[in-house]
């Protein structure tokens, strides 16, 4: 009765199922720090505008 429960493991994926699966976290890596860096830049910038409009050069 419990052997019906005990279900084999999936087989492991093959090479190119895994290199589809690398690609697909680095892409999704690479996006996010894009969006970090960017927002990064945008931080940066904002607060040149602010010191700038301040009259603080340094």
């Amino acid at each position: 009765m419990t052997d019906d429960l005990i279900q084999a493991p999936p087989p492991p994926p093959g090479p190119a199922e895994e290199a589809e699966l690398v690609r697909a976290r680095q892409r999704s890596r690479a996006l996010v720090m894009a969006l970090l860096l960017g927002l990064f830049v945008v931080l940066v910038f904002a607060i040149s505008i602010v010191k700038i409009q301040l009259g603080h050069g340094g």
